[in-house]
């Protein structure tokens, strides 16, 4: 086919960066609201991305241009990262100066290298998992302004997000890697008009469905006239108007979340962890330690996240007391794999790891994505978190220059 083709020469040819962001020493516990304008100015330029017209997308193999936001650790010691074309490295550096001006910024070589592509499974152990919504992409997720609010006027007491996160990964002993892994892309254009989201919303307002008549209804219509003798008497139109009283505080926040969500910039999002680790060193509660923090972000009536992971029970796993089927080693075995070399490629979700036949993606906002994703505050005290160790500033304006000798 000529647009697999043709995409799949353009995605080979393109060229990838690791940047790793060091977080300066005094970072503020704003640091969230920071993160949010990172994303919003990724967002920003998106009219400007190659693949974003259906022409150079059929003609030229384009795809819209994604990045990934990754935290990662290795042995205790934590590090973020993100992965960007090479074209787009200097829109992502100048967009972290401004709001981070003392972090410091390298580019480094990919620390997925470190271990062979071929994971040798009979060494290591591996689980992991990828995270759906469990509701409609338009209920949000809890965000940091409701940790802010509860930490009070006190900066220092205020909760982060990430806090629960920088604890389970600090916590690492060596040979242990835990890796996280948000890969985005911008929606492009108004998302809020999707109209799922709109039909959701118009339900909670309390309007009700418009029934579609039937294509052929047209054709029918005088026959039921003449069977009837007379016309029958049409009903009153009901007026379908928003009651909005008839909602309770509960139903009326949720929905003003979701309105103010759907107003919001957003991302497609794939969300991704691995735990590794030599077999004699592997503790399988370390996933559980990462999902804990997105178990905060949980509301009952809003939207949270549910694993699709790595474990298999294999087939007809009911006929077995253990409840473990047949050739369940062999799925989880191939599960673990797959999940492995998608983390490695930075790939969006696909139907080989959860088992969907579309790609089930989260649509995140900026607000959402820096709840996830920002450099953690002086309120988070992990001990093997690198900082910058000294503040960065340009030479003064009248430093003399060394005079030219072939002058």
């Amino acid at each position: 086919e000529w647009a697999s083709m043709t995409r799949a020469a353009f995605i080979a040819g393109l060229k990838w960066v690791l940047i790793e962001v060091i977080p300066p020493p005094d970072v503020p516990v704003s640091s969230p609201k920071a993160a949010e304008n990172i994303f919003a100015g990724l967002h920003a330029s998106y009219a400007g991305f190659p693949g974003t017209g259906w022409k150079s997308q059929f003609f030229q193999g384009k795809i819209p241009v994604s990045f990934s936001f990754e935290i990662v650790s290795n042995g205790g010691e934590t590090h973020f990262y993100i992965r960007c074309q090479e074209d787009q490295r200097a829109i992502v550096e100048s967009t972290i100066f401004a709001q981070y001006p003392e972090a410091e910024i390298r580019m480094v070589p990919d620390y997925v290298d470190d271990l062979p592509a071929d994971l040798d499974l009979s060494q290591y152990d591996l689980s992991g998992a990828e995270l759906e919504f469990t509701k409609e992409q338009a209920y949000p997720i809890k965000t940091y302004i409701e940790f802010e609010e509860a930490g009070g006027k006190d900066e220092y007491a205020r909760i982060d997000p990430l806090a629960p996160l920088m604890e389970t990964m600090s916590a690492l002993r060596p040979g242990e890697r835990l890796w996280l892994q948000y890969v985005i892309r911008a929606t492009g254009g108004d998302w809020s008009k999707d109209p799922k989201s709109v039909k959701l919303v118009e339900k909670m307002k309390g309007k009700k469905e418009e029934k579609t008549k039937p294509p052929l209804d047209f054709m029918f219509a005088p026959i039921d006239w003449l069977l009837a003798g007379e016309k029958k008497e049409e009903k009153k139109e009901e007026k379908n108007e928003f009651n909005l009283q008839k909602l309770t505080a509960s139903e009326r926040k949720v929905l003003e979340s979701i309105e103010f969500k759907l107003a919001k910039l957003a991302f497609k999002s794939s969300i991704r962890l691995v735990y590794i680790a030599p077999k004699d060193a592997f503790d399988g509660s370390r996933i559980s330690g990462v999902t804990s923090m997105f178990k905060q972000l949980y509301y009952t009536n809003m939207n949270s996240f549910k694993p699709a992971t790595t474990r298999d029970k294999g087939v007809l796993k009911w006929m077995f007391p253990s409840d473990v089927g047949f050739f369940a080693s062999e799925r989880a075995a191939k599960k673990k794999r797959t999940v492995f070399n998608a983390y490695r490629g930075r790939l969006f979700s696909h139907e080989d790891f959860n088992q969907h036949k579309a790609e089930k993606l989260c649509i995140l906002t900026t607000e959402e994505l820096a709840t996830l994703w920002h450099l953690p505050g002086l309120n988070v005290k992990a001990p093997l978190m690198p900082r910058v160790q000294a503040k960065k500033g340009q030479p003064p304006a009248i430093l003399p220059t060394r005079p030219d000798h072939h002058a």
